[in-house]
């Protein structure tokens, strides 16, 4: 096992939490994720070459109260975790 960058937690964090969110809810785009402003700027800099703010089309919101988490389309909150 290797230690992993914070940075690169944060994406995997993200993209794990799509892969459920497709799985439990037939392959529809959540409406919003939120972070906090040091998450977002760290998964900006692993989406570099993407929209900032933004990942596949789903606006990412800034929330320095948030412990990270997706709006599914249904409105139920998922946590950005790793694992799906």
């Amino acid at each position: 096992m290797t230690d992993e960058s914070p940075i690169h937690t944060v994406h995997k964090r993200v993209c794990h939490t799509f892969l459920r969110h497709w799985k439990a809810h037939n392959n529809a785009y959540p409406k919003l994720i939120k972070m906090t402003p040091e998450e977002l700027r760290q998964f900006n800099i692993v989406n570099s070459f993407g929209k900032p703010n933004e990942l596949w089309g789903v606006p990412i919101e800034i929330d320095p109260n948030t412990t990270g988490v997706m709006i599914a389309v249904d409105g139920t909150e998922m946590p950005l975790v790793e694992g799906y």
